[in-house]
């Protein structure tokens, strides 16, 4: 497949002032009432990076460039497995949910990107079904799970026949639908009675604080490539599962993971202030579901 150019919705500069003193401002808002004389040193940090504004590293000037869905995913399709402490963190939970699963009949993985959840679903020893909108992401599962049967097409008009899978598992993807009612329409109709739906997305609560699909690219400087993240409150998953005709079994919300932390951009900075931001905060939403036999 020949590579596409990607194309750029809207180009941006940020200072890196402004994410260092933004971060310590999310940290003292966390615990402002509640542990005041905790998060005081998080004006020492604001004071210390306006003073240096004009110095290294706070006068760094970042290119922020948003791409589109579809162009931002051919570039980071190369690198998209990692390292990502968010693909990190939904395969550890997607797992662990897996295991407790007979490992067998048909699974579909929707939005399969990469193919990394279609990889463990074989060696499990599913029949794997993998479906995306992504051609070049398509190319790499194919690559990946040569076994598989990949497909193109989208998470609300998915190309799977009814009631065909016995698991459909969807991972990092909800976070960039428009409406999560018509993608869960979908899994309840190809997933048979009694089958298994595994969704996992970023939290919304994450996201509402600027948590956006940021990737590497090449280039001649640093730059800050990214795919907006759209916020689906949690009740918006609740009603769209129940009218989806699921059963909610388990939900869970794993926390920011340390290396996120100890990777943040500021943390050689403002350490403190990164961590009293982050820990603790919810990171993944992931959803068990079943459709009632």
């Amino acid at each position: 497949m020949e590579d596409c150019p990607a194309m750029v919705e809207r180009r941006d500069e940020m200072l890196a002032a402004q994410y260092f003193t933004a971060v310590a401002g999310m940290a003292a808002m966390r615990q402002c009432v509640t542990r005041p004389s905790a998060v005081r040193e998080r004006l020492d940090d604001v004071s210390r990076v306006v003073e240096g504004i004009g110095q290294f590293p706070n006068d760094l000037r970042i290119p922020v460039v948003e791409h589109d869905l579809a162009s931002g995913y051919d570039a980071w399709a190369e690198n998209y497995d990692g390292p990502n402490p968010a693909v990190e963190a939904d395969e550890a939970v997607v797992h662990d949910l897996l295991a407790a699963l007979p490992p067998a009949g048909v699974a579909l993985d929707a939005a399969c990107g990469t193919g990394r959840h279609s990889r463990h679903l074989a060696d499990l020893g599913f029949e794997v079904v993998g479906v995306d909108a992504n051609h070049a992401m398509l190319a790499l599962a194919e690559a990946k799970v040569p076994e598989g049967d990949f497909r193109a097409g989208d998470l609300s008009a998915l190309p799977v026949e009814d009631a065909s899978v016995d698991v459909v598992v969807c991972s990092l993807a909800l976070t960039h639908v428009p409406e999560l009612g018509p993608v869960f329409a979908e899994f309840g109709r190809v997933v048979r009675p009694g089958g298994t739906v595994i969704a996992s997305d970023m939290h919304p609560l994450y996201t509402s604080f600027g948590g956006a699909a940021v990737f590497p690219m090449a280039s001649d400087g640093f730059e800050l490539h990214y795919v907006r993240n759209l916020v689906h409150p949690v009740s918006d998953y609740v009603r769209a599962v129940l009218a989806a005709g699921l059963a909610i079994r388990e939900c869970r919300e794993p926390v920011v993971p340390e290396v996120a932390i100890t990777t943040n951009p500021a943390y050689p900075v403002v350490p403190d202030a990164v961590r009293q931001a982050f820990e603790g905060l919810p990171f993944l939403l992931v959803w068990t579901l079943e459709r009632p036999g």
